[in-house]
């Protein structure tokens, strides 16, 4: 098995069914299932990515969408290419669907897709899309399905995870105290009787670490439950002691301070409330004829790209996407005022922000307002990155 902690465990390998081993030391001829699996560097899948891989990553892939809209999609790509009989993988994270298999007690199944290989038609329409397999996922009702695409971040980083060597590839993956464990590979084109043989003969060949984990994660939950049900009691009576000392002396304070607070409170309240009316009252008649002055500033804009302009796409914290066309001569001046106005109308309560390109990176503060769309690079074309410095 390969064990793939999904906190910070360890990875470790056992040779699944129809795979290359590699031959034993003369004096080890254990059995398979009771050999001690070797132990390697630790792999956190949920570990932040390596900073030198971020530049690249987001090269290539670009700016991602969330995990589980990813995988949602994947499922609605092969569903529609391949037929209904693809299998019902969860659209999940990898990390939400390898905590679903831990906390229900079942394997995960991952299958990573590659959609430039040339075996993965072949193998999605003959193998993993068909009657059989989804008969046998049905068949076997403890495994959460999971699928993702190497060409998206999370798929690619999953691959790197599993030592994907070359594709289709199918892992089957189990929950035990160590971690994540690989207890099949499948990788290349197979057959479908060959791709549901292996996996039943996996799964066979490791029901009682299911069994066994699942006991364990119950054996730990109800622990866990335990421990909060008598922490609760304990504090509930230790509450119940101090209020009782405390009741008598506490009724009698309260009831004599109580009307004066109270009209004290009441007086004070209204006060407060009338200055805070008046102060975001002052505050946005202010802010308004200030967008208006920047919302006049931008009337004399290009109406058509030339080669004096500059188109630039706008992408904020919450994906909300922004363009607009400016003269290449314009300064960040210029930049500034669309983004404030854009954001007053959406409504965002954005005022402190930088400006910045992602690769090679470039950020321009508050206070870079005289520098030109053409002098810093960003004509004819640039995507900027609007990063609330206040969150």
């Amino acid at each position: 098995m390969e064990a793939m902690g999904v906190e910070t465990t360890g990875l470790r390998r056992r040779v699944g069914l129809g795979e290359a081993q590699e031959a034993p030391p003369p004096q080890a001829s254990a059995p398979r299932e009771e050999a001690a699996p070797a132990a390697v560097s630790p792999i956190s899948v949920a570990a932040e990515m390596p900073s030198f891989w971020k530049a690249p990553l987001e090269y290539l892939f670009g700016s991602n969408p969330p995990p589980e809209l990813l995988a949602a999609t994947l499922h609605e790509d092969l569903t529609r290419e391949y037929g209904a009989q693809c299998p019902a993988f969860e659209h999940l994270s990898f990390r939400e669907a390898a905590n679903l298999a831990k906390t229900t007690g079942k394997f995960l199944l991952a299958y990573l897709h590659s959609e430039v290989h040339e075996d993965t038609p072949t193998f999605c329409k003959n193998a993993l899309c068909t009657d059989e397999m989804l008969a046998f996922c049905l068949e076997h009702d403890n495994m959460v399905l999971w699928a993702g695409s190497v060409l998206q971040a999370e798929g690619y980083s999953v691959s790197l995870t599993l030592g994907a060597a070359s594709f289709p590839f199918v892992s089957l993956l189990i929950s035990t105290a160590r971690g994540l464990n690989v207890v099949e590979k499948i990788q290349g084109h197979v057959t479908k009787e060959q791709l549901t043989a292996r996996l039943a003969n996996a799964i066979l060949r490791n029901q009682h670490h299911l069994q066994a984990s699942r006991a364990q994660e119950q054996f730990r939950t109800e622990a866990q439950i335990l421990r909060e049900q008598q922490d609760r009691e304990y504090q509930e009576s230790l509450e119940a002691d101090r209020q009782k000392a405390e009741e008598v002396e506490r009724r009698r304070a309260e009831e004599e301070r109580q009307r004066a607070e109270e009209e004290a409170r009441i007086e004070a309240a209204l006060v407060a409330e009338e200055q805070l009316r008046a102060q975001k009252e002052a505050e946005r008649q202010a802010r308004a004829q200030t967008i208006q002055t920047k919302r006049d500033a931008l009337a004399n804009g290009p109406t058509a790209r030339g080669k004096d302009t500059c188109l630039l796409r706008f992408q904020l914290h919450n994906g909300t996407r922004l363009e607009r066309l400016f003269y290449a001569s314009d300064s960040f001046q210029a930049v500034r005022n669309f983004v404030d106005v854009s954001l007053f109308e959406k409504e965002m309560p954005i005022v402190n922000y930088e400006l910045a390109t992602n690769y090679p990176r470039k950020v321009w503060g508050p206070d870079d307002v005289e520098s030109t769309l053409l002098d810093a690079g960003l004509a004819p074309q640039a995507l900027l990155y609007v990063q609330d410095l206040d969150s």
